[in-house]
């Protein structure tokens, strides 16, 4: 049997001009032609199908979210098994944090820790949720400006 390489199904949200060659580019309108998606990551649930993808890329977007349960609750619904969630957040100690007035919130390397139930944030608030995630090796990370980088795979039965 001829063995065939299924594209890799990967999403880029908050695209931006940031185009990225190999993904569905995403923004809140279609303000130029690569962009592939165009809604508002507010909605309760993202216009794109479940269990689709193998990559999600979000850098500079979920600061500029007010319910950050519900963008991580969609990243694992379109996630499949395996996937990987890859995404930086403006750390509260970056003082771009507040420069930008689009910014909602800041984050701290264990923010995310609330997701992930082998954490002590995620053992006592486990029930913020029920969408868990498991970090990847080596992350959370903060970068030389103290944004928090995160790599991070759901965990589906």
């Amino acid at each position: 049997l001829k063995k065939f390489n299924m594209p890799r199904m990967k999403l880029h949200l908050g695209a931006g001009n940031n185009i990225k060659s190999g993904y569905f580019n995403h923004d809140l309108i279609k303000h130029r032609s690569e962009i592939d998606f165009a809604f508002d990551l507010k909605l309760p649930e993202w216009p794109l199908e479940h269990d689709s993808y193998d990559v999600i890329r979000a850098i500079d977007v979920i600061e500029h979210i007010e319910d950050t349960i519900n963008f991580m609750n969609n990243c694992w619904r379109l996630l499949k098994p395996g996937g990987i969630l890859f995404l930086k957040a403006c750390g509260w100690q970056n003082p771009n944090f507040w420069v930008d007035i689009t910014h909602r919130r800041a984050f701290d390397i264990r923010s995310f820790d609330y997701f992930v139930p082998s954490t002590a944030q995620g053992r006592n608030y486990n029930y913020y949720t029920d969408k868990k995630w498991e970090y990847c090796e080596g992350y959370p990370v903060y970068d030389r400006r103290k944004n928090v980088w995160v790599k991070m795979r759901p965990i589906k039965k």
